[in-house]
């Protein structure tokens, strides 16, 4: 019995979103947001049996038309690429905070995917992540602590 590359696949993400989902469920929330309706544990739990569901699916359900993958084309340099950034990015998003570690992560990837169009590199990444940040701290009153924002005198 041959078993495909997107089942072993499959298989993999089933592993990590009950991790996913074992970790979501260590949230700490405050004391006045356990019952609320939506909190900080809210979304990630629900993402966690979504993966959990849609993986087993696809693990158990049969295939229609199996895919054959080329694995000669495949640029496992750029993926280990993304993979160290994202890496670096979890490593300093705590220290530098936010905004700039969200930021520079953003330029970066799309500089490894292709993307050479600076205007277009700026755009999608500074001043989004700014109104991401605004939506999130200003009007939804979600804190992120950030050391870069605090010490250029922009968060309190």
């Amino acid at each position: 019995m041959k078993i495909s590359p997107s089942k072993i696949i499959s298989l993999l993400f089933f592993i990590f979103s009950g991790f996913y989902l074992y970790t979501a469920h260590q949230i700490q929330v405050f004391a006045f947001d356990e019952n609320a309706a939506f909190n900080a544990k809210t979304f990630p739990i629900y993402l966690g049996y979504a993966g959990l569901i849609f993986s087993a699916l696809y693990v158990v359900l049969p295939e229609t038309k199996p895919s054959n993958v080329n694995l000669s084309v495949l640029d496992y340099k750029r993926t280990l690429t993304l993979v160290f950034l994202m890496i670096i990015y979890g490593l300093t998003i705590l220290r530098v905070g936010y905004f700039l570690s969200t930021s520079i992560f953003l330029v970066l990837s799309y500089f490894v995917l292709g993307e050479r169009k600076w205007i277009w590199i700026f755009i999608l990444s500074f001043p989004f992540v700014a109104i991401f940040m605004y939506l999130l701290h200003g009007l939804l009153n979600i804190y992120l602590r950030d050391p870069f924002l605090q010490y250029i005198g922009i968060m309190g």
